[in-house]
């Protein structure tokens, strides 16, 4: 990859310009509105976004539809942000598209690092002549870059925690609002089950625009059978259903993605095929070797609490050793005060270089009832990893989590 092209977005600061849409339409007018055409599942909530557009996309794609896919953080590169049935945008089309943003942006307040990747998104996915584009949001909703669209096939709200205060709110009722903002007028949405200040938000705004709103009823979630190669579930009239993904958690979100795909019209057998065929890397995911690892991108509490019920449920009465790296905006703490009771001991890590990273010293001395080890670098710390027998669970930061995955992947992490 051409490095011009990849510091293009790298080099943009994450917020260029005051918060809101205006560079963000001005952009994509410049480009000449190729969002315009596209018909979208729009996907917003604080948890669950991502594994919600990884299995709405597989039904869709099961389904026959040509489907785009755009989804963050990335784990690698940028490019892998955007799909087209399931394939990463090759890096000719990413250089081809990121030119044309380029020239768009000419004098135009500076759009920012997401503004211009969302740009870009929307144009492949246009000269991809994509019948449905899965759209996740990045921050928020009501003035996140995504939000430019005006009328989605369905919004989807997932379940709604405490993350982005700075930027969103510090409460509940706050965050939901924002969340909410992608509720459009006469569109459908399907919501998760939320706290009952989120649920009140998202009501009222589907009630004061006039969107029919779809709860997900999860009393009608019946578990199955699991074990680590995939999990069976029930949900209302739907018996059965099989995913790949791991965790109640995900039998949950698979609930709103059920709720969604019929919104759409999609049919029981397309919705089984999609979500048995369903991947997303790095959300409890689970790779087998001498020791065992799971990798996971938890890194607030909400996420950490489905991480914690996860390995409870998949690893009965076992401690690991757990490898985290954490970013220092974060409920870092909060995360560690969830996962330290299953710890054999820490391995800690910053994530990367990033002034944002938290020290691995500072999170190691944040550890009171186990040992607690501390790395220079993530080879350091999958080296000291190898000394323990117990399965290692890696978690706290994507920003590293993708780059262990390739190294485990390519048989390289325990060499």
């Amino acid at each position: 990859m051409d490095t011009d092209h990849l510091q293009f977005y790298t080099a943009t600061p994450k917020f260029t310009h005051a918060p809101g849409l205006a560079v963000m339409g001005e952009l994509c007018a410049a480009l000449g509105d190729p969002q315009a055409g596209l018909r979208c599942v729009h996907i917003a909530g604080t948890n669950g976004k991502g594994s919600c557009a990884a299995m709405t996309a597989a039904v869709l794609q099961a389904a026959g539809y040509r489907t785009g896919l755009y989804t963050s953080p990335d784990l690698t590169g940028p490019w892998e942000r955007i799909k087209v049935d399931g394939v990463d945008i090759n890096l000719s089309d990413f250089a081809a598209v990121t030119a044309r943003v380029r020239e768009a942006c000419r004098g135009l307040d500076e759009p920012s690092y997401f503004e211009k990747m969302t740009a870009a998104a929307f144009l492949y996915f246009a000269q991809k002549r994509c019948d449905y584009v899965v759209l996740e949001t990045g921050l928020g909703g009501r003035l996140d870059a995504t939000n430019v669209i005006e009328k989605p096939a369905v919004s989807v709200i997932m379940p709604i925690g405490l993350d982005h205060t700075a930027v969103l709110g510090d409460t509940l009722t706050a965050i939901a609002g924002e969340k909410a903002g992608i509720v459009k007028a006469g569109c459908p949405v399907v919501c998760a089950p939320q706290p009952i200040e989120a649920r009140d938000v998202i009501r009222a705004r589907c009630e004061t625009v006039g969107a029919s709103l779809h709860e997900v009823d999860i009393n009608k979630l019946r578990l199955g059978s699991y074990s680590l190669a995939g999990q069976r579930f029930s949900y209302g009239d739907m018996a059965d259903v099989d995913i790949g993904l791991l965790g109640r958690h995900q039998a949950e979100n698979a609930c709103a993605v059920l709720e969604a795909c019929r919104v759409l019209g999609l049919s029981e057998r397309d919705i089984r095929a999609g979500l048995k065929s369903a991947k997303w890397p790095c959300r409890f995911e689970y790779i087998p070797g001498a020791p065992p690892v799971i990798l996971d991108g938890a890194h607030n509490p909400h996420g950490a609490a489905a991480l914690a019920a996860g390995l409870r449920e998949y690893l009965p009465g076992q401690k690991c050793t757990m490898l985290m790296g954490a970013m220092a905006d974060k409920d870092w703490l909060g995360v560690l005060k969830i996962m330290e009771p299953l710890a054999a001991r820490f391995i800690c890590v910053a994530p990367d270089d990033s002034p944002r990273a938290l020290p691995g010293g500072e999170l190691a001395a944040a550890v009171k009832s186990v040992p607690a080890l501390t790395a220079d670098s993530l080879p350091e710390a999958l080296a000291l990893c190898r000394g323990y027998e117990e399965p290692v669970c890696a978690f706290g930061s994507l920003y590293y989590i993708g780059h262990l995955r390739e190294l485990l992947l390519e048989g390289k992490a325990w060499n």
